[in-house]
């Protein structure tokens, strides 16, 4: 709870203050103030161009793009203290009709601590085709980027497990060095721990909007970026067209437990599963009946191997049953994990073999939790704790000092029904990440004196301003399921669409659903209620892995057509072929260099920016190694390989199947080995 609770007027009435001083009269029309720049150099290398007050210089990276940053107050409650600049890009329209833009987009990043300029490429996809008439703003928001970068070495390059009280001291500490950086014009410090949270992200990003000249913007944000943009829409309904929210969740009333994301996933999984014929063919229980049955296992001793980790390279990988927390809740917004992860845990659970968790672990976590030695230029943690602390509710009262928190943190804990985060104890859930969710990390942040809350009263916006939300069907960080609570606050005039088989973040280029429901809705918002949603529905489910086996006996063989006179063991040959190149081909979008290992052996290559795979001696069923090429195209996989079993024949294959396929799609596989023609199908990997 804020500290101060009419901090907040003063806050918005000091920021319309300071941007009354900076947006001056721009000398064009309402509808066209902040559209029309006027060009006053026309160097190809150092070309300004003015749009409304501002002077804007080419960015050295992006020659359609326009560089710049505004200062602002440090606190808006003393606009005579210390300023911050604020950094922001401008695109402006293609090729707008007679030379005016329709709009201004804005999107909005997530985290909070990613940049939004860093995501600029992906937000002029998403918007596609809309780009040709409407500009974009890009603005970093304080604490982010290029925007007076919040940089704590000591968080940014944290090593072992990012929660308990090691990590709390580190985030302490990297809070106490925010209230040691800037001074008053007094010579005191100022207190700049509270300063960085969503109300003077918001003033900042108004005071660029109005800066410019601009009347009207549609507004964008993901994930964290939602939040945001509930704040800056609530705070500055006047500035706004129109509202995308993009997984989101609620400003005010939020579940500090975040107990909806354990609630979410038993049917997920299932769903994940059941609704892959592989998978479902080889499952012997729903898919969260082995989650459980995993979580008891590691919670009797952890794994450990040798298996290729995300660099390809072959390490040492432990697990717990805390990594499997962090495991099961990243897939929140990681199709992968849903792909993987049952088939994986049925292979320890029922052969003893972890070698398939282990490299998913290990890819995964690296993919969804690598918040540590990342430049804070990527991802500033401190601004995640610096917003996370303040703007979201916590265990315990933040106005109380760090031992009291411990304590009223722990009465909490005892408080709660021991089955609340089943499989998982609450403690094994409350270990997880603090990066994905802030339980304790909290702890020693210093009390507020001057943060001011995110939104205040409801409903958050006038019934004037349309609001389309956007959510993935798998998604446990923002699950569909807490949508309700979103609208009952958020007001306006809002519509909620659910992708199917889809997870956290469906625009910014995630999804081709999700993109084009966005620019139908900036294209024509009042046909909000009558936009075709139909896509969302048609989103194809998942292709989960149906088993990491153990032999040559344990793969499905293919079914065999017509013309086939190949045995069984080299149907299940032609199948473990399959298996083999499609995961090779699945692993190679997320490892970092283009050699991979096989999770028994052997390597994979990626060529040609991954328009092809060339695989030596690849094992991923133990016994089976797979040598030969894989072309991907955009519409199809081809693999001609040779594969080698234990103590048999080698036989060559053609396997052949569509991209996008949905998850009962087919490969098709020709083959011969000796004098036997091998001719049948399995599902595609």
């Amino acid at each position: 709870a804020p500290h101060r609770p009419m901090c907040a007027a003063m806050a918005v009435a000091a920021a319309l203050a300071v941007i009354s001083s900076i947006a001056l009269v721009t000398g064009v029309s309402p509808a066209e103030a902040g559209t029309r720049s006027t060009s006053t150099s026309t160097s190809a290398t150092n070309r300004t161009i003015v749009v409304g007050t501002q002077t804007l210089r080419q960015c050295k990276t992006n020659r359609s793009a326009f560089c710049a940053t505004l200062a602002v107050p440090l606190d808006y409650s003393d606009p005579g203290g210390p300023r911050i600049r604020i950094a922001y890009v401008w695109y402006p329209a293609v090729s707008p009709p007679g030379g005016v833009a329709t709009g201004t987009a804005v999107p909005v990043e997530g985290g909070p601590g990613y940049p939004s300029a860093l995501s600029a490429k992906w937000y002029r996809l998403m918007y596609g085709p809309l780009t040709k008439s409407f500009n974009m703003l890009s603005v970093d928001l304080r604490g982010t980027g290029k925007s007076t970068l919040l940089n704590c070495p000591g968080l940014q390059t944290f090593s072992g497990q990012a929660s308990g009280p090691s990590f709390n001291a580190v985030v302490g500490a990297c809070a106490d060095s925010l209230n040691h950086r800037w001074k008053n014009p007094n010579g005191t410090y100022v207190h700049a721990s509270d300063l960085f949270t969503s109300a003077p992200a918001a003033n900042d990003v108004a005071a660029v909007i109005e800066a410019l000249g601009i009347h009207k913007i549609d507004l964008y944000g993901d994930s964290y970026g939602s939040f945001f943009a509930q704040t800056f829409a609530s705070r500055y309904p006047g500035l706004i067209r129109t509202v995308t929210l993009d997984s989101t969740y609620e400003t005010q009333n939020l579940d500090p437990w975040y107990r909806s994301s354990l609630d979410n996933m038993p049917a997920n999984y299932d769903n994940a599963c059941s609704r892959s014929p592989a998978c479902a063919d080889a499952a012997r229980a729903p898919a969260w009946s082995d989650i459980e049955a995993l979580a008891a296992r590691l919670r009797q001793a952890p794994i450990t191997g040798e298996v290729p980790g995300p660099g390809g390279v072959v390490e040492p990988v432990t697990m717990n049953v805390v990594g499997l927390v962090d495991l099961a809740n990243d897939g929140a917004g990681d199709l992968d994990i849903y792909r993987d992860l049952d088939a994986a845990a049925r292979a320890l659970l029922l052969s003893g073999d972890p070698s398939a968790l282990l490299r998913l672990y290990a890819e995964r976590t690296a993919y969804q939790e690598n918040y540590f030695n990342t430049p804070a230029s990527n991802y500033s943690g401190e601004l995640y704790f610096a917003a996370a602390c303040l703007d979201y509710p916590q265990l315990y009262d933040m106005n109380a000092d760090s031992s009291v928190r411990a304590t009223q943190l722990e009465e909490a804990v005892s408080g709660l029904p021991a089955s609340t985060f089943a499989p998982f104890t609450t403690q094994e859930w409350l270990d997880q990440d603090q990066n994905t969710e802030a339980y304790t990390a909290c702890e020693a942040w210093p009390s507020p004196v001057d943060a001011v809350p995110a939104t205040i009263g409801q409903p958050l916006l006038p019934p004037s301003i349309p609001v389309l939300i956007l959510g993935g069907e798998f998604d446990v960080w923002t699950p569909p399921s807490d949508v309700p609570k979103v609208i009952a606050e958020l007001g306006g005039h809002s519509r909620f669409v659910e992708l199917a088989n889809s997870t956290h973040v469906v625009a910014e280029d995630d999804t081709t659903c999700g993109d084009q429901l966005v620019q139908a809705f900036v294209r024509a918002p009042r046909s909000l209620d009558s936009m075709d949603t139909s896509c969302a529905a048609a989103v194809a489910p998942i292709h989960t892995v149906g088993v990491y086996a153990q032999s040559l006996a344990g793969v499905p063989p293919l079914t065999p057509g017509p013309a086939n006179t190949g045995s069984g063991p080299l149907l299940e040959l032609g199948a473990a072929a399959v298996a083999t190149a499609g995961d090779a081909v699945a692993r190679s979008a997320d490892t970092l260099g283009t050699l991979d290992h096989g999770l028994h052996g052997g390597t994979s290559r990626v060529l040609d920016h991954g328009a092809r795979f060339r695989l030596t001696g690849d094992v991923l069923v133990p016994g089976v190694a797979v040598s030969g090429t894989i072309t991907v195209t955009s519409k199809a996989v081809t693999a001609d390989v040779t594969a080698h079993r234990s103590g048999g024949a080698p036989a060559t294959f053609r396997a052949e199947w569509a991209v996008g396929g949905g998850s009962g799609a087919l490969a098709n596989v020709t083959g011969s080995s000796n004098e036997q023609r091998i001719v049948g199908s399995t599902y595609a990997p």
